[in-house]
């Protein structure tokens, strides 16, 4: 277990309200993991589980050059180490990109990819890869799918005694405790084999990183590694955010996604494991341990541009940034100095990022608020005068 001593902020992020905690002391640093470890049982359930994880880049944005590339950057330092990290290779990973991506962009972001047998650079701008995008056979779907062994991929899509579908999301700036994967698989199995409606599990403690130097209106080389600091939001966030189906005898299929946002999951839907009463079997939620799960990067490429702006009274977050860049460097595989070139590149190409990211807006699957483009249009109005 780890203690936390110090107080509770309260804080309000567009109408949803979460918790930021300030510690003034943190012990046992090594025990900042799942306390579940995978067990011998555990492996030979594998081959009952169907565990897909999808990551979408860039869909519908494919000439963005400097979100692409500013994305890119964030996805190399805070999402793709988490995920080579993971205690269990048993999932396979989807990034879905636009098929007209970049070539600048989808060359790299190959290169990145073709060391890893489960991970699979797949040119589409569906949210999701399902059997039915892969009928016309693996030749066919060599023309879409650029990385991973194809041989394994059909044989698990099409595997019919795979009852227990697990897809799990995590975007691409963010990242994923080294035991996740794992600890999402055990709890999945745990639940109740019900094949009516879904069961969600989510985190339910999560790192913010941002870097207040990247939007600091000075022409100066950037010398942190960002702020980090704990956060528990009552909602279910994405990154992790993992759909359980348990799938009739047979069953190939991928079900339509229940019509419920994530944001919505626990207001709406009961929690699987109630107290004082039965628990419910389906159309339930269930939160991850109270360890940090994930880590979430809060910068100027986000489409809903959701607290982005500088950490507020951001002496007082030193202490607990120097301790949680510890553990995220050993329990995420993140590197500080990464965060700092990535964060320079952001510095470096503001107005650029922004203007893109200002024409991205309300493409089709992302975000369409007034006040992101607002936020956006400032930023770029504010570095041409710097750089005057």
């Amino acid at each position: 277990m780890f203690f936390i001593l110090g107080f509770f902020t309260f804080l309000s992020a567009g109408g949803n309200f979460y918790m930021a905690f300030e510690l003034s002391q943190l012990f046992g640093l090594a025990d900042f993991n799942s306390p579940h470890s995978k067990t011998s049982q555990d492996m030979t359930q594998d081959s009952k589980m169907l565990h897909v994880v999808t990551t979408r880049f860039m869909q519908n944005q494919p000439n963005l050059l400097a979100l692409g590339k500013a994305r890119l950057r964030l996805f190399e330092t805070f999402c793709l180490p988490t995920v080579i990290h993971q205690e269990t290779s048993e999932f396979m990973w989807f990034i879905m990109t636009d098929p007209n991506l970049h070539p600048n962009l989808f060359s790299r972001l190959k290169s990145l990819l073709e060391p890893y047998s489960n991970f699979y650079l797949v040119s589409s701008n569906t949210k999701l890869l399902t059997p039915g995008n892969l009928t016309q056979g693996i030749e066919a779907a060599r023309t879409i799918i650029h990385t991973g062994d194809l041989e394994q991929l059909y044989s698990k899509m099409f595997d019919q005694h795979r009852p227990l579908l697990i897809e799990t999301r995590l975007d691409a700036d963010d990242g994923l405790h080294k035991t996740v994967l794992s600890e999402i698989q055990r709890l999945a199995y745990e639940l109740p084999k019900d094949v009516r409606g879904w069961q969600i599990i989510c985190n339910r403690l999560h790192f913010e990183w941002r870097n207040n130097e990247i939007l600091e209106e000075t022409n100066h080389t950037i010398q942190s590694s960002g702020k980090l600091r704990l956060v528990r939001e009552h909602i279910c966030t994405t990154p992790g955010y993992s759909l359980i189906k348990h799938r009739i005898a047979q069953s190939i299929e991928f079900p339509p996604w229940p019509k419920i946002g994530h944001h919505l999951i626990t207001r709406e839907w009961p929690n699987c494991q109630s107290e004082g009463g039965e628990n419910v079997t389906h159309d339930c939620w269930l939160k991850l341990d109270p360890y940090p799960a994930a880590i979430r990067s809060r910068t100027i490429t986000s489409a809903g541009m959701s607290r982005v702006e500088p950490m507020p009274d951001g002496t007082m977050y030193e202490n607990q940034t120097e301790l949680f860049w510890r553990v995220i460097e050993k329990d995420f595989g993140i590197s500080r100095h990464a965060a700092v070139d990535t964060s320079q590149f952001l510095k470096d190409n503001l107005a650029d990022i922004a203007l893109d990211n200002l024409k991205g807006q309300c493409t089709f699957g992302h975000s369409c608020k007034n006040s992101s483009r607002e936020i956006l249009l400032g930023y770029v109005n504010s570095t041409v005068m710097v750089n005057l």
